[in-house]
């Protein structure tokens, strides 16, 4: 049996559709309606993970376990915010007022499991940062280890050479426990929360009044932050596998979350409890959207379908098929009218909400027996004017404006993360060392 990487199948596999973007039989055409602009670098280090502020003038950059923040306009570095030594940053979503950001990482160490096998410890720490207040304790925590890096240094220096020290990587191991030490006080005292936000999981963090936090302590468990008192107001607990997307409805009223048990779960707001149960998949259920008047959730599911019910009653609209794998990024258009749903195989369709019909098809001409494994498309979005954002696991960002029927592409590394402002005047996207900007023209848009 012949196997092959996603590494070696991209650098042969050449990038063609076998079904495009077309309105009344005429395809698409590439329109000059989006331009790149000054980006942002981080110098060596690489960015893993971005996010531009509502208002587009700050861009957060996470190199390692520090987010850098940058002023957009000028690019310049206005502070770095220094996180936990030795973790990756996995998540950063900037509050709606602009001037607080959350953060989510994870902590990996080596040890032993209860039967004494090797195993690694994960630790996930969600921490929300204040731009406008001195930075937290944790910034103090450097000097104190320098300190204690140059002691114990000293010390050891009587008994060991200095090429010993220096292969025994003794600063870098004292600044983990040290770190990890930092890492439960800030649990301790508030302010810092063992689990992962909901924005990993492709989802909104911030509820849309910038009031609570969504964040889930445990696979299977959301958990809902005040996010002025930093202080937990419930749980939201029954689902019995893993959580895949959790949001606030656009009116803040409901939670809903998708999980791999098969069901989305409707949560009260005021109260934490569970409204409804909505079931039908046949296979994990991996995405979740709501419509922007919050009337209607949709859910991809590994059974190759779209579901779409009623928030209010819990009602089956419609079950959606034509995908040849999973569903798992969804979006609804800003009237509310369409639903796109991007899945493995290298297909996204665009459904009328109304009848169910499938309006438009892309896909990616699949070829070999490799290429409908490592082909996706993932991170569906729409901006506030209508226009269609999206990715491919080979790197490409795609747009296309329905109202002109124009489309846009540009090549990005394939781990690359994709965003659209606020406003939808920009899109951003991480490219090793940089943060590529590029400005959406919005002429004839009604802007």
């Amino acid at each position: 049996m012949n196997c092959m990487s996603s590494g070696d199948f991209f650098k042969t596999w050449q990038h063609s559709l076998s079904s495009d973007f077309q309105q009344n039989g005429v395809v698409a055409a590439f329109g000059p309606w989006i331009t790149e602009v000054n980006g942002i670098s981080a110098g060596e280090g690489n960015i893993t993970r971005a996010a531009l502020s509502s208002d587009n003038g700050l861009i957060a950059a996470a190199v390692e376990h520090k987010v850098h923040i940058f002023d957009v306009a000028t690019s310049q570095l206005l502070q770095t915010l220094p996180g936990h030594a030795g973790a990756k940053i996995q998540s950063i979503e900037f509050h709606p007022g602009g001037r607080k950001l959350a953060v989510s990482s994870q902590r990996s160490e080596p040890g032993f499991s209860k039967k004494g096998l090797l195993a690694v410890h994960r630790e996930n720490l969600v921490q929300i940062w204040d731009l406008d207040a001195p930075p937290p304790s944790i910034g103090h925590l450097d000097e104190a280890t320098r300190a204690a890096m140059a002691a114990a240094s000293s010390i050891l220096s009587q008994h060991w050479s200095q090429d010993d020290l220096k292969s025994a990587n003794l600063d870098a191991e004292i600044l983990k426990v040290v770190s990890a030490t930092q890492a439960t006080l800030d649990v301790q005292r508030g302010g810092v929360f063992r689990g992962t936000l909901s924005s990993q999981l492709k989802a909104r963090a911030f509820s849309h009044d910038g009031r609570s936090l969504i964040y889930c302590p445990d696979r299977k468990t959301v958990a809902v932050i005040d996010v002025d008192t930093l202080t937990e107001r419930f749980r939201l607990s029954g689902h019995t596998d893993a959580i895949m997307w959790a949001e606030t409805s656009p009116d803040d009223k409901v939670v809903a979350t998708v999980s791999w048990d098969k069901t989305v779960r409707i949560w009260s707001m005021d109260s934490g409890e569970i409204v409804h149960v909505l079931g039908g998949a046949t296979l994990q259920s991996w995405a979740g959207a709501f419509s922007p008047d919050g009337k209607l959730i949709a859910a991809g599911d590994g059974d190759k379908t779209v579901r779409i019910w009623r928030v209010g009653t819990g009602e089956l609209l419609h079950t959606l098929g034509g995908f040849n794998d999973w569903v798992r990024t969804l979006a609804f258009s800003p009237d509310n009218h369409h639903l796109a749903a991007g899945a493995g195989g290298g297909t996204l369709r665009v459904f009328d909400v109304e009848s169910g019909e499938c309006q438009q098809m892309w896909q990616i001409a699949i070829e070999g027996p490799f290429g409908g494994g490592f082909l996706a498309v993932t991170q569906v979005q729409y901006s506030p004017w209508g226009d269609l954002f999206f990715q491919s696991t080979e790197g490409r960002i795609f747009g296309y404006r329905a109202s002109h029927n124009l489309k846009w592409e540009v090549l990005v590394p394939a781990y690359g993360r994709v965003g659209v402002s606020a406003d939808g005047s920009r899109l951003f996207a991480t490219r090793g060392s940089d943060v590529g900007l590029w400005e959406i023209n919005l002429e004839g848009l009604g802007k």
